[in-house]
């Protein structure tokens, strides 16, 4: 898989015209949407993990087989390091990878689905300080907008959960939707904020699909929002 990953493919070719309606109508409701009782069950265990903490939180959200968790448990070595995904078959290569090597004490994996569990988290009023979101799904397709978590009615939860957020993705047109979804909500929330959106070559990649990416010499985007109106952890 070195080297030979397909650049992302779209019949879209620039910020969809219904994202502005589609954010602003959700930044102005409410997400109510049942939550799972094994999402709910998996939070409770990721609960009682920071409890023994007291430094805020660091979330990994769609950690994959977890390598950027790691990374964050090093240059955040006194915080709890959550790595979130959905898939079992992920996380399990995650977790045997502790056969391996050393899983940091301050690294916990959940599995559960992201959008409810970013929701417990909000309405736990966790102390999250800085929020991954490293290569989602692009859901590339036209059609595929409200797929996207800047199209989708979770968006006001995911810019109010941490006051520093990281997206990542080898799409321009996915970042580019998501600054322009962020300054919406800024805008919105009359929020004081930093909101860049850059090119960056990784030396060394933080995930397996920047990795993938980078040696398929694809160009990665960065989109970094930090909400000024809280308190930033910076260590």
């Amino acid at each position: 898989m070195i080297g030979n990953s397909k650049e992302v493919e779209s019949n879209q070719d620039g910020i969809h015209p219904d994202l502005e309606e589609l954010v602003s109508r959700y930044l102005d409701s409410e997400f109510r949407r049942p939550i799972a009782d094994h999402t709910r069950e998996a939070f409770d265990a990721a609960a009682n993990f920071v409890s023994h903490f007291q430094t805020p939180i660091i979330l990994d959200s769609g950690c994959g087989t977890g390598l950027s968790t790691l990374a964050l448990a090093k240059k955040f070595p006194e915080n709890p390091i959550l790595g979130i995904d959905k898939s079992e078959i992920r996380l399990s290569k995650a977790t045997a990878r502790g056969e391996e090597i050393q899983i940091p004490e301050n690294v916990f994996y959940v599995r559960a689905e992201l959008i409810d569990f970013w929701r417990l988290a909000k309405s736990a009023d966790w102390n999250i300080q800085f929020h991954a979101l490293f290569y989602p799904n692009p859901w590339p397709k036209k059609s595929e907008v409200r797929y996207r978590f800047h199209g989708h009615p979770i968006f006001p939860t995911l810019v109010k959960l941490s006051p520093q957020l990281e997206l990542r993705t080898n799409w321009k047109i996915y970042a580019d939707e998501f600054a322009f979804a962020l300054n919406l909500a800024a805008k919105h929330f009359s929020l004081r904020t930093n909101i860049s959106e850059e090119i960056f070559t990784p030396e060394n990649p933080i995930t397996a699909f920047e990795k993938k990416f980078h040696e398929s010499h694809h160009t990665l985007w960065k989109v970094r929002f930090e909400n000024l109106s809280f308190p930033i952890y910076t260590r």
